[in-house]
């Protein structure tokens, strides 16, 4: 099946599900990009109503939205246990697709997902905006480059802010974990993108009854994923005090240089040997050192959780996700992506649950 749409063809688009706090970014993204018009919005949940409300959409039904023509591709925006559902039904609607991270519960999910892109032919998206920072992209051209020289080991870090661990939104029942699976994900996602699919992986990750209640899942987690050539370290924490990802840090150690880099505010800083063809030292770039702040204030169509705030990302992806769409291009960020990060946190979970203990990946 053929998702070109065309370059002067008006795009249709329709949300299914709207509970997610990324949606409204998502819809606005839509709502300023040229030659697209909203054909409705779609949920389950009572929040449904005051959401078309205040972003100027319809309610429409599930089954009306899929079998518009003019709809031409639907933001799948629901809680996690509906995500794979929806999404399968759409793609075999044949609607494109721009789901929410991480496309489900885990793997089984991802794992129809899958399956139905490759049955299908159809376009299917995974929503990891942090991935369109233009320090992400440097640092895959670097990397690709051979600029660090030969990279032995790299460590990450991020976080979860504005005190969403507690939330129900990181609580979901079948999810693989809390926030280091709903937020950390975003973290696994440049793993995979710049250093592809780990051999093993260790892990512990952690619940501090003595600190916090049970009213988070994890508090903060520490993991090695282990490859032929190197060795990449990540730690998170699930109560970061930081408002916007600060704190959130890729750094690449190579024989002939390092490379620092963080999505918001897009930084990135590079030391070169001076054997690599660039001259020794640092070199620093900034995208903006006052971004618009990422999680805005909660809404009573988002009243657990803060929308999103700076559009920069989002208006990114979604420019990628309508040239694929009218180009016929593949995804930028493709269902077997997201299957691929929901392997690894599964084993990085099953690791924990035997004290650290090495975990191999399928291949």
């Amino acid at each position: 099946m053929s998702y070109s749409l065309g370059i002067d063809k008006t795009l249709g688009i329709a949300c299914l599900g709207i509970t997610h706090p990324h949606t409204s970014g998502r819809v606005r993204a839509f709502q300023r990009m040229a030659n697209t018009r909203f054909l409705g919005a779609y949920d389950e949940s009572p929040l449904l109503t005051p959401f078309v409300d205040a972003l100027g959409l319809e309610s429409r039904s599930k089954a009306d939205i899929l079998a518009d023509p003019d709809v031409h591709a639907v933001l799948i925006h629901p809680k996690s246990h509906l995500m794979a559902d929806w999404a399968i039904e759409a793609l075999e609607a044949g609607k494109a697709v721009l789901c929410e991270k991480p496309a489900g519960r885990g793997s089984s999910d991802t794992a129809r997902i899958v399956e139905t892109v490759e049955r299908t032919g159809g376009l299917f998206q995974v929503g990891y905006c942090w991935r369109y920072a233009p320090s992400v992209d440097k640092m895959q051209e670097v990397l690709k480059a051979g600029r660090l020289g030969k990279v032995l080991q790299v460590r990450a870090h991020a976080g979860c802010s504005h005190g969403e661990a507690g939330t129900d939104h990181m609580r979901r029942p079948g999810d693989i974990g809390g926030a280091m699976f709903v937020i950390g994900c975003h973290t696994i996602d440049r793993i995979l993108l710049h250093f592809g699919m780990p051999n093993s992986v260790n892990a512990r990750i952690t619940k501090f009854p003595a600190v916090f209640d049970a009213s988070s899942r994890e508090d903060a987690a520490g993991a090695i994923l282990n490859y032929d050539d190197k060795i990449v370290t990540i730690d998170f924490m699930a109560w970061d005090p930081l408002p916007w990802t600060e704190s959130w840090d890729i750094t690449a150690y190579g024989t002939e240089g390092v490379m620092h880099s963080r999505p918001l505010p897009a930084s990135y800083k590079i030391y070169d040997s001076g054997k690599n063809g660039h001259q020794e030292g640092w070199t620093e770039w900034n995208e903006t050192s006052f971004p618009e702040i990422w999680a805005v204030r909660k809404t009573v169509y988002s009243p657990e959780i803060a929308e999103i705030g700076n559009p920069v990302y989002f208006d990114r992806e979604a420019r990628a996700f309508a040239e694929a769409l009218r180009s016929g291009a593949p995804s930028n960020v493709p269902a077997t992506q997201a299957h691929n990060i929901n392997i690894v946190l599964e084993a990085l979970f099953a690791s924990s649950q035997k004290d650290g203990a090495e975990v191999s990946l399928t291949r």
